[in-house]
């Protein structure tokens, strides 16, 4: 039996739940992704109750895991912020799907200051206004 490499875990906090429907569709782009989980928040959640099941998987996560949240100064980004001077974990707001095939492609190292921001700037990168070249000229 062939051991996979260790992986660093990426916990995803999205309004809804369209993390995992985001997951699943990258799928399609770049095949089986292992070490990815959610916690969605849902509109029968109360911050308490929200709070409450982010903290049983950040309690399980490895250090030097990531965690990315859909909107900066949400309720997601919010509770994420209060486990981070409890554990060891790095945290990005603005989940696309650039940000999230990015963290996997890096999930064999441990999340540092220095690759997330990688990982936000790649995130930006392709953020792009797309326009045909005027041909009149």
């Amino acid at each position: 039996m062939v051991e996979r490499p260790k992986t660093y875990e990426i916990l995803l906090l999205t309004h809804g739940g369209w993390g995992m429907t985001l997951k699943e569709k990258l799928t399609m782009i770049i095949g089986k992704i292992h070490g990815v989980s959610e916690v969605a928040l849902e509109p029968s959640d109360t911050t308490e109750t929200f709070l409450q099941k982010v903290k049983e998987k950040v309690t399980k996560m490895p250090a030097d895991s990531l965690i990315l949240t859909d909107i900066a100064g949400g309720t997601t980004s919010n509770i994420a912020l209060t486990f981070s001077k409890d554990y060891q974990i790095n945290i990005l707001s603005g989940l696309n799907s650039m940000m999230l095939m990015e963290a996997i492609m890096r999930q064999n190292q441990p999340f540092t200051t220095e690759s997330v921001a990688q990982i936000r700037e790649a995130a930006l990168l392709s953020c792009q206004h797309l326009q045909l070249p005027d041909l009149k000229n």
